[in-house]
């Protein structure tokens, strides 16, 4: 009688627990950059992660949702991407080619100077099927899958000696570049000494003279206050600034097809308010810099050729041992395709 009523309770605890409204744990998607928070202008991946968690619940019913560690509470872009390829973390965002370069040598087709007319054609270029094959090849070597590109602006050069116009004013100028051998390449290429220099550092060598100029877009300039001990500004656009938001290849992988779309919408809607705000914001941030002194410069048609005609062929020749003659061609055609539509 004892063990029929204890059944009989059991049963009914069963009955009220099936009953009741248990709201389900959402699967946690962490997610880890070294950019700022709550300002969605001034730190443009709170606004990618803002619009991709709402996305990303709303399309999900709540069973999926971002965890954001900004300011590299995780630590800085190369240990997040080394985190992201171990799988402690699904998605880091902000990193560059170069970052990837560690991991896959393919990478390094996005450094190619001045492949890219405008953004406009970059966009269409890595949304396209260039971008998804070269996504595919380095998940496959790198074990992170690149979720979005983001080409957001231009690379300049800027110089506190004088103005530069064409190549011939840059033979002999001191100028910092990354440890990235194009970089390096390319500056050897218009006649002037490349000097790799910590970003820590740029400020103070440029203010003692250690180096004569350096080469960031402009955003990137009024980061670090270089517009202060700089004179003259070139928009000659030879590399394309393109961070990246990148996942865990066995991660996504792992996921339900309709999971997977989810994510891919989330990231693409996700990019599109990033670089809205990073195009809406371009005009104001040049008129920052010629506000602080400097004086900015666009090369004619016939100067910027001088620069595609100095870097090009020798860079080419570097980038074509490291990926291979093929991966340059189709990033070619690629952009010959995406200017002919």
């Amino acid at each position: 009688m004892l063990l029929n009523t204890l059944k009989a309770g059991t049963f009914a605890a069963g009955i009220a627990l099936a009953g009741a409204v248990v709201p389900a744990q959402a699967d946690t998607i962490r997610f880890a950059t070294v950019d700022g928070e709550g300002d969605l202008l001034e730190n443009v991946y709170w606004a990618y992660t803002e619009v991709f968690n709402s996305i990303l619940k709303a399309q999900t019913g709540g069973e999926y949702e971002l965890q954001v560690f900004p300011n590299g509470q995780l630590g800085d872009l190369e240990s997040l991407l080394e985190q992201t390829a171990r799988g402690s973390l699904q998605v880091v965002a902000g990193i560059s080619a170069g970052h990837l370069q560690a991991y896959t040598d393919v990478a390094a087709v996005l450094e190619m100077p001045y492949v890219f007319p405008n953004t406009q054609i970059a966009r269409k270029v890595m949304d396209g099927p260039f971008g998804d094959m070269l996504a595919d090849r380095i998940a496959e070597d790198s074990g992170v899958r690149i979720i979005s590109y983001l080409p957001s602006a231009f690379r300049n050069f800027s110089s506190s000696t004088k103005l530069i116009k064409t190549p011939e004013d840059m033979v002999g100028m001191k100028v910092r570049t990354q440890q990235i051998p194009i970089h390096v390449a390319m500056v050897e290429a218009l006649g002037a000494n490349p000097t790799p220099i910590a970003w820590s550092e740029l400020y103070s060598s440029l203010q003692t003279g250690v180096v004569d100029g350096q080469e960031n877009a402009p955003y990137t300039m009024l980061m670090a206050n270089l517009q202060e001990v700089q004179k003259y500004y070139t928009l000659d656009h030879h590399l394309i600034n393109m961070p990246i938001v990148a996942m865990n290849e066995d991660y996504y992988q792992s996921l339900p097809d309709s999971v997977k779309a989810t994510i891919d919408e989330a990231a693409d809607e996700a990019a599109f308010a990033l670089l809205g705000i990073v195009k809406a914001k371009e005009s104001q941030d040049l008129a920052v810099i010629e506000d602080a002194g400097v004086e900015i410069y666009q090369p004619t048609p016939e100067e910027f050729q001088m620069f595609v005609d100095k870097v090009q062929a020798p860079v080419e020749a570097i980038l074509a041992d490291i990926v291979g003659q093929d991966m340059i061609d189709a990033l070619k055609s690629a952009v010959a395709d995406a200017q002919a539509e």
